[in-house]
């Protein structure tokens, strides 16, 4: 009842368990949340064993898999996903009505329209236990900010990708965890605001395919 009356989206997974009762709950509360729902982490592997039931719901969703999670969503090898990211993208994110961000060096937001954003910043020391945590607070902040859930998505995985990428310019890609990524999420707003044209045009980017 709370969340009906105050959330704006909710996130279900990270830090859950794959206990059988567990996948259960989850299974039933995706289907009944209309809320903006983004699922992760162990919220994954319940879908994946009914992912029916993403097509069913009534309000948005947003995925977060990494290579793994992915396999397990479309059951196609994380072989073919690597050779054939864009492509198996577009085509998940049409048949579940799913935003999806595809994690990976690289990430990539595909859309059920089947657009798909290649997300230039990051880098590889982000691939640390609780970076996908905060990456799911991220993409949350920025729709709280008062984005659309199209551009929160992408905003939100870029500044999770630039916040760890000042990290790395400051002491390193080697060390990196997800504390430090959050930390800095301030100073990339910061930063991505008030060099907001030079990143556009010179440096991160986005580039669309469609």
């Amino acid at each position: 009842d709370v969340y009906k009356r105050q959330a704006k989206m909710v996130v279900i997974g990270p830090g859950l368990s794959t206990n059988e009762k567990t996948k259960q709950l989850v299974r039933e509360l995706v289907s009944e949340i209309e809320k903006p729902l983004l699922i992760d982490g162990d919220g994954i592997t319940a879908i994946s064993e009914n992912i029916e039931v993403l097509k069913k719901r009534k309000g948005k969703t947003i995925l977060t898999p990494h290579t793994g999670e992915m396999e397990r969503i479309t059951k196609i090898k994380r072989e073919e996903i690597e050779k054939n990211r864009v492509d198996v993208l577009q085509k998940t994110a049409k048949e579940l009505n799913s935003i999806i961000v595809l994690k990976g060096p690289h990430s990539l937001v595909g859309y059920p329209d089947e657009r798909v954003y290649i997300i230039l910043s990051g880098n590889a020391g982000m691939a640390t236990a609780g970076s996908g945590d905060v990456l799911n607070g991220t993409i949350c902040a920025m729709y709280v900010l008062g984005l659309s859930l199209d551009e929160a998505v992408r905003t939100g995985v870029f500044i999770h990708g630039l916040a760890g990428d000042l990290v790395a310019k400051e002491k390193g890609q080697d060390g990196i965890v997800a504390s430090d990524i959050l930390e800095s999420l301030p100073y990339a707003i910061k930063y991505y605001r008030e060099n907001f044209e030079k990143i556009a045009e010179n440096f991160y980017e986005k580039i669309h395919i469609k």
